[in-house]
């Protein structure tokens, strides 16, 4: 069956293209007796035809020599023809026409026989066949070399040779707009039935040659045409002074004057009668064949219904051979008469005949080993002779050993041969292989089954059964589908699949029931779908949904839980007529059971994970709300602590600065009290000199000269005392900030610079402890909108960390270099602020980082550290501020915290 058809389909190509090299033919036939160089193109852009006259003027090849010439030879041809000055210019215009498809017109110097270069005007139009596929374009040649040495400036004569030359065997006409005179030569009024001299040469004249039917739009259109100044391209009928219609076709072209205004039209016309007549014929032809068509339908029912019959059988047979070339396992050759390799496949197997390389179109014998060669040849002539099958034995020693093939001959139409050679030494191995099978479907089972055991999660062992049936059938595509008992419209969805590489996926694919029909219902009463073939499948809602899927063979079979969940495993094929074997149905049964168990169990699972995840989740919720509180019981420690602080150091800064401002209000006046008594003393000394012994004795006594140069110093000293106690009051009150609560722009320096002040004592070297050095890198900072005292606050615990971690690292001796606090400040980014607090002590290990911002959590000895230092920090900065705080420290190569917060605040953190 497989090789009539190809045969069949071979002889209708043949019989198109027989048609159309006689058409071809039959146009060269009549081209060549044309007076015009006529010329032809292929869609390809290379010439391969001209006619008698193109090739006797330019004498470049002689028709014998034409006709046994190549494409490439017959373009050369017409190359070496051209002048070589206008060669370039005439093939750029020929390859832009063939980019669009369009007419063109080139005027170029062709050498003839004399070798002599004339003028030629050519003309081109694109050829399309029936279908409208483009075939080429042919032109048209004549020889102006006359007007172009005269230099005719006259448009309207090169128009007329132009049109004239665009329509072969056809009239040329003109209208003087300005006079209405129309203009018929001698030539064309003969297309209009008239002899020469007839026509009464008016536009009325003409229209009353126009079919009454086409003359009220004809006119329309040539007045548009004139008012829009462009060209006119109509068919239209025309009577005959007898009554005969004739159809025409009518090119024209608009003229100016030097004004530029439209004066004059000329153009062609041809008669397109011949053409008309085909399409009527055509037409009614058609019209007819449908009536009979019509007319014969009741009695052709029968022999239609047959005819699908056939029809389906024949494309089942059709898919049979397809699927049976796919999976054949033995070679396969079909030869030409001649012993020629027309076609090859090696099949399942390899090297079952002794070749070693097969090459298309080359003789077979040739590749065959001597022992075998004469019995192929042999059995090759008998198949032509009897035109029936023939097959014979051979022995072949390979290098597994010595085995048996058979070789069955059987010929084609054509005097082709088909040849099969099958390895039959392997059939004593059926036994095996069935068993092979048998193992193999218990490993897939087994599989399964540990799949389950393995794993409760229902999505893994549905995609993992899914691919194994997939690879164990060798299918296109195994699916798992789910039924969704939706209330208003129920429906089936595919949750899994494996797939050949080149099919769309199907997952999430929703058809509802009335989409599939009894496909939903069979499934749904527990029926298995075995469809082997799905073209001949007699429900058409089933053959036009699996149609529409791609699949040609399909297999399914539904799992009901005792959950209620309805399933369904399906199977399909894409690639031809496939048939589902008894085993592979069992085999899918008992896939089916395992995964109703499966599901059964799995949905057990999800339940008590469910309420394990629920006991989970109120765990999460208590631990959740343990931090909380803890988190806040170690905030309200820490406000507590800050706001006894700041009332503390609120008092202490006010009690001190009362006496402060006294003593720093009165230094002044006391100062000047002084220096009037030190004067009157000068004074005295001045005008009652010599002095009594007893005040001279006194003098020297108190040491009167030096209590004059020391007195003022002391009262210096003591408004510098008085200065420093007010700044450190000043520091106390900006550090405590109890009436700045809410946030306001600061300065960020300021506030680090008072709470170093406030540390100066732990700064100070002391016994057995050096200075710890404090190295500030300040950066150019505006005012930052923040919490000022909170932001203090984080300073603090900060730089007490650090002066803390210092200390013990002098105490256990691990210190090798000065003691060093680092504080930089800077800009990033253009909006966010950072300010980096680093030390040199001794770090931290990575796990005590890990808990670092943790309530009550410390390293330090009981009494020393409380543990809600760096947490509060920790939420000041990032929960006030929005910020970041962290901890980049190495054991052994100190520690560095880097606060990060923006340098303006959101409308939600001023609130807060």
């Amino acid at each position: 069956m497989f090789p009539e058809i190809a045969s069949d389909f071979i002889n209708q190509v043949l019989v198109v293209e027989a048609e159309i090299q006689q058409d071809e033919k039959l146009f060269c036939q009549q081209a060549n007796i044309d007076p015009l160089m006529i010329w032809m193109a292929k869609s390809d852009t290379l010439y391969y035809y001209f006619n008698t006259a193109w090739l006797e003027f330019t004498g470049n090849l002689t028709p014998d020599c034409f006709k046994k010439a190549l494409a490439e030879d017959i373009s050369n041809a017409w190359a070496n023809s051209v002048h070589p000055e206008d060669r370039q210019r005439c093939q750029d215009i020929f390859h832009q026409a063939f980019a669009v498809y369009a007419s063109f017109q080139r005027q170029y110097r062709l050498r003839r026989a004399d070798g002599v270069y004339r003028w030629i005007l050519d003309t081109a139009t694109p050829r399309f066949a029936a279908d409208s596929s483009f075939l080429g374009y042919m032109g048209y040649c004549i020889d102006i070399t006359e007007l172009e040495a005269k230099k005719i400036p006259i448009k309207e004569h090169e128009i007329k040779l132009r049109l004239g030359l665009n329509q072969a065997q056809m009239g040329v006409w003109d209208w003087e707009i300005t006079t209405g005179r129309f203009n018929l030569p001698d030539g064309t009024e003969v297309l209009f039935g008239m002899n020469p001299g007839e026509f009464a040469g008016t536009y009325e004249a003409f229209l009353n040659c126009i079919h009454p039917e086409d003359r009220h739009w004809l006119r329309s259109a040539m007045y548009n045409s004139v008012i829009g100044e462009s060209n006119c391209n109509f068919d239209f009928r025309i009577v005959w002074s007898n009554g005969t219609v004739r159809w025409v076709r009518v090119q024209g072209s608009i003229l100016q004057n030097e004004g530029e205004k439209t004066v004059q039209m000329i153009g062609a016309v041809m008669d397109i009668t011949e053409r008309k007549i085909v399409e009527t014929s055509l037409a009614v032809a058609n019209q007819k064949l449908k009536t009979t068509v019509e007319e014969q339908t009741i009695a052709l029912a029968k022999a239609l219904e047959q005819l699908q019959a056939e029809k389906e059988k024949l494309r089942q047979k059709n898919s049979e051979i397809e699927a049976i070339l796919q999976v054949i396992p033995d070679l396969y050759f079909r030869l030409d008469a001649d012993g020629t390799i027309l076609d090859y496949k090696a099949g399942k197997t390899h090297n079952l005949s002794g070749i070693s390389e097969v090459v298309l179109f080359q003789q077979l014998l040739e590749l065959l080993p001597p022992a075998v060669r004469v019995s192929f040849q042999e059995a090759l002539t008998q198949a032509l002779a009897t035109k029936s099958a023939v097959s014979f034995d051979y022995t072949l020693p390979l290098a597994e050993g010595n085995s048996h093939f058979e070789a069955n001959f059987s010929p084609l139409p054509e005097g082709q041969i088909i040849v099969l050679v099958r390895d039959v030494s392997q059939s004593t191995q059926a036994s095996a292989a069935k068993f092979q099978a048998i193992a193999q479907r218990e490993a897939l089972l087994n599989r399964l089954a540990n799949e389950i055991r393995a794993s409760l999660e229902l999505n893994s062992i549905l995609e993992t059964a899914v691919q194994e049936i997939q690879k164990f059938f060798q299918i296109d595509r195994c699916a798992f589908v789910w039924y969704r008992q939706d209330p208003d419209a129920p429906y089936w969805e595919v949750v899994t699949e494996a797939r050949n590489p080149h099919l769309t996926s199907l997952t999430g694919f929703k058809p509802t029931n009335a989409e599939i029909g009894p496909i939903a219902t069979k499934a749904l009463n527990k029926q298995i779908i075995q469809i082997d073939n799905v073209a001949s499948e007699s429900d058409p809602t089933a053959r036009q949904f699996f149609g529409a899927l791609g699949f040609t063979a399909f297999m399914s079979l539904p799992i009901h839980t005792q959950c209620g969940e309805i399933g369904v495993f399906t199977c399909g094929y894409c690639s031809g007529f496939r048939p589902w074997h008894d085993s592979e149905v069992e085999l899918l049964h008992a896939v089916s059971v395992q995964l109703a168990i499966a599901i059964d169990q799995a949905k057990l699972y999800t339940q008590s994970r469910t309420a394990a995840q629920i006991s989970q989740e109120k765990a999460q919720q208590l631990e959740k709300a343990l931090r909380e509180l803890s988190s806040t019981q170690a905030q309200l420690i820490q406000t507590e602590k800050m706001s006894s602080l700041g009332q503390l150091v609120a008092g202490v800064a006010h009690e001190i600065n009362n006496p402060v401002n006294f003593i720093y209000g009165n230094i002044s006046h006391a100062s000047e009290y002084v220096r009037d008594l030190l004067h009157l003393v000068e004074l005295y000394q001045q005008h009652y000199n010599p002095v009594s012994p007893e005040i001279r004795r006194e003098i020297e006594a108190i040491d009167l000269d030096f209590l004059k140069d020391d007195l003022p110093k002391i009262l210096d000293s003591m408004n510098i005392g008085a200065e420093r106690i007010r700044q450190i009051v000043l520091s106390l009150r900006n550090f405590s900030r109890l009436d700045e609560a809410g946030m306001k722009p600061v300065d960020i320096h300021e506030g680090i610079d008072n709470t170093l002040l406030l540390l100066q004592n732990r700064l100070k070297s002391k016994t057995g402890q050096p200075e710890i050095k404090v190295i500030k890198q300040y950066g150019n900072l505006p005012l930052v909108k923040c919490y000022a005292a909170q932001l203090n606050q984080v300073f603090m615990n900060l730089l007490v960390n650090a002066i803390d971690a210092l200390e013990d690292s002098l105490i256990k001796g691990t210190m090798t270099e000065k003691p060093t606090i680092h504080i930089r400040t800077l800009i990033e980014n253009g909006d966010r602020l950072k300010i980096h607090i680093t030390d040199n002590g001794y770090g931290m290990t990575p796990e005590v980082q890990s808990h670092l911002f943790d309530p009550f959590f410390t390293t330090k000895p009981v009494g020393k550290g409380t543990g809600i230092g760096l947490s509060i920090s920790y939420q000041i900065v990032v929960e006030k501020h929005q910020g970041q705080l962290e901890c980049i420290s190495s054991p052994g190569e100190g520690a560095e915290f880097v606060v990060t917060i923006p340098l303006k605040q959101g409308r939600l953190q001023q609130r807060g």
